[in-house]
């Protein structure tokens, strides 16, 4: 191999690290987005149950707050699949431990966990 094609390599290789680093920082920037509207809605649904509770207004409703409780599900959902994406795309994966390893790990530093092989690295 050349100079020149170690070159190429290694500019391709620094190219595609920065876009998993622009895609990973795009997926935490939404995610730090949606936990601040989640802690948004847990403001205001607090705050319904306490002006119910303390009496300073009607009898509190389910209906009153089910909307918001529903938008922190639907948050909730999407932080996970942007977590998942980000594990995708670092090369990780998730232990039955629940600490997180290099995709290519045969055995979870952690708990000692062994991780199925495929038939390539046999």
């Amino acid at each position: 191999m050349s100079f020149f094609d170690k070159l190429k390599t290694g500019v391709t290789e620094a190219g595609n690290k920065a876009k998993v680093a622009v895609e990973l920082n795009r997926l935490k920037m939404q995610n730090s987005t949606k936990q601040k509207e989640i802690a948004q809605h847990y403001e205001e649904i607090g705050k319904q149950v306490f002006m119910s509770v303390a009496g300073r207004s009607p009898e509190f409703q389910d209906e009153q707050i089910r909307p918001f409780i529903d938008r922190v599900l639907q948050l909730e959902a999407e932080i996970q699949s942007n977590l998942q994406q980000m594990k995708t795309i670092s090369d990780e994966q998730e232990c039955v431990c629940g600490k997180t390893v290099a995709l290519d790990t045969r055995f979870c530093p952690h708990c000692g966990h062994q991780f199925a092989t495929t038939n390539q690295e046999v």
